[in-house]
């Protein structure tokens, strides 16, 4: 089965607000499930994994810690591809006047989907690493303005790439940022001096260590072609499961609104 991006982003949207999520964010998820799924990061197979762990209340961004170039962030178990714009926003305004910054996120529910943000921020003018830990691997994505789309990297370890971050921030002993060890993190750093993304961008896509596992720029922007010349290919019983299950929430939902009427008019 074979959908548009317009038709992926408006399934999603109603999925979304039929969980109860504020417009401005179901807009936000929609457009970040929709890409996902264009850039062959299967995105409605990661919202139908978070389906039920979407939170419907979203306040603002609780901060938890700010300094030395690092804002630490509460994610009040939100996923990522709801909190991911917001953050990537908080990012862009710490750079303003200054040229690295990075915001950690904890208790969330990070994924690939968070390519997205990265290619946000390259539209912004900031080269950008996200992140994030599975229970197989660690993963990095990579972006800069100097590349159409971003780069994914897939290994066991990332430490090595979290010692550049630490150098590229000024952070030492104590205060350095650590890999994320918890499945319930991300963390994205952004710079805008693009250069020293450029060069790390150039050192991965030319690897041959068979410990990674890489999605160069060259092959996001080849499906992302194909997609919007053909339509994205998806799952058919994977649509009509989401559609279904949103019906259904926003059924439940009416019913509750209804009680609580009638509750108060009694």
């Amino acid at each position: 089965m074979r959908v548009s991006h317009l038709e992926l982003y408006t399934h999603c949207k109603k999925i979304f607000q039929a969980c109860g999520v504020p417009y401005g964010y179901a807009e936000e998820g929609a457009e970040t499930v929709a890409n996902a799924e264009f850039l062959g990061l299967y995105g409605l197979q990661q919202l139908a994994d978070e389906l039920s762990h979407l939170q419907s209340q979203l306040d603002e961004l609780k901060i938890v810690a700010e300094r030395n170039h690092v804002t630490k962030i509460d994610g009040g178990k939100q996923s990522g591809m709801l909190l991911g714009k917001a953050c990537a926003d908080y990012l862009v305004a710490q750079l303003q006047d200054q040229h690295v910054a990075a915001v950690c996120v904890t208790d969330t529910r990070p994924s690939r989907v968070l390519t997205q943000q990265a290619i946000y921020l390259a539209k912004k003018k900031i080269g950008s690493i996200i992140l994030y830990q599975l229970p197989s691997h660690s993963s990095l994505i990579l972006s800069s303005p100097s590349y159409a789309f971003p780069i994914m990297i897939h290994k066991r370890n990332n430490e090595d790439v979290v010692d550049w971050i630490n150098r590229q921030l000024g952070l030492r002993g104590d205060e350095s940022l650590n890999l994320p060890h918890e499945y319930t993190e991300f963390c994205i750093f952004g710079t805008t001096s693009i250069g020293v993304i450029d060069e790390l961008l150039e050192n991965f896509q030319q690897t041959i260590d068979p410990s990674y596992i890489i999605t160069t720029s060259d092959d996001f922007e080849q499906k992302w072609q194909s997609s919007w010349e053909n339509g994205a290919e998806i799952n058919k019983e994977l649509w009509i499961e989401l559609n279904e299950t949103g019906k259904r929430m926003l059924v439940e939902s009416t019913d509750q609104s209804r009680l609580r009427g009638a509750g108060e008019m009694a």
